[in-house]
């Protein structure tokens, strides 16, 4: 065997023991104990809220300790107490949930002890097929799972545990306050408690909330009746799907 073949060899052999590039641990959304929540003012009813029931997606951790959330909701799940409501925010003038039924969120990476410690999360937001930079801001909700995916030597202590704290205190401040200042948009946020299943060690919750202003979106409709800004609450539990997945492509 010519040295140039032996060099070959070895270097196959080289890339081949190599990690494979984008390897990722995947936490999926569990759909039956997630939803999203929205709040918007409108004159002299103060803040109405509304709560959308069907979505997907995932949480992707690579071996670099960067996470990646990707959230899908289903605009045709909308709830509200008042159905006049519900009719307006399904129509041509809010979400247009007939044209444009889904909800897109696709994180940048950002450092994976943020699921747990909080922190500010940027991403792309596709609403009514319009696409724009926003930010969440994750709520602090220690687990385990987070620090096992990602190779930290995390445990599970009691406050870890004990972090599923009710999401209507933590989640969207705003959502849970207009439960005060307008009696009929309360069923909306007390349902966020009984959405979300008790926390056990196969799980985790992620909490995130921010807000957006409809304009951007396309949703110019009532301008001098329905403010401007739309504030966003995510309620999701996440499980451990799959571990070391490669992914060539992370935008997938």
């Amino acid at each position: 065997m010519t040295r140039a073949w032996r060099w070959l060899l070895t270097a196959l052999c080289c890339v081949c023991a190599l990690p494979a590039a984008g390897a990722t641990a995947s936490l999926h959304i569990d759909p039956t104990h997630s939803h999203a929540e929205f709040g918007v003012h409108v004159l002299w009813f103060g803040k109405v809220v509304g709560r959308l029931d069907a979505l997907h997606g995932r949480v992707r951790i690579d071996t670099n300790g960067q996470a990646r959330v990707d959230v899908v909701v289903d605009t045709r799940s909308l709830r509200m107490p008042n159905t006049d409501y519900e009719a307006f925010a399904s129509g041509p003038g809010f979400f247009d949930s007939a044209r444009y039924p889904f909800i897109d969120f696709r994180s940048v990476p950002f450092p994976v002890k943020q699921l747990s410690a909080g922190g500010p999360v940027e991403g792309a937001l596709t609403l009514r097929g319009i696409t724009h930079t926003v930010r969440f801001d994750l709520l602090p909700q220690p687990c385990a799972l987070f620090a096992d995916t990602s190779g930290a030597s995390t445990t599970d202590t009691p406050a870890a545990a004990g972090s599923a704290a009710p999401a209507v205190a933590t989640t969207a401040p705003a959502l849970a306050a207009s439960a005060s200042s307008a009696a009929g948009t309360a069923p909306a946020v007390a349902t966020t408690q009984a959405a979300t299943a008790p926390a056990d060690r196969g799980t985790c919750r992620v909490l995130a909330r921010g807000y957006i202003e409809r304009s951007r979106f396309g949703m110019r409709g009532h301008r001098f009746i329905i403010g401007d800004r739309i504030e966003l609450g995510l309620v999701l539990r996440v499980r451990r799907s799959s571990v070391t997945q490669a992914t060539p492509d992370a935008t997938n």
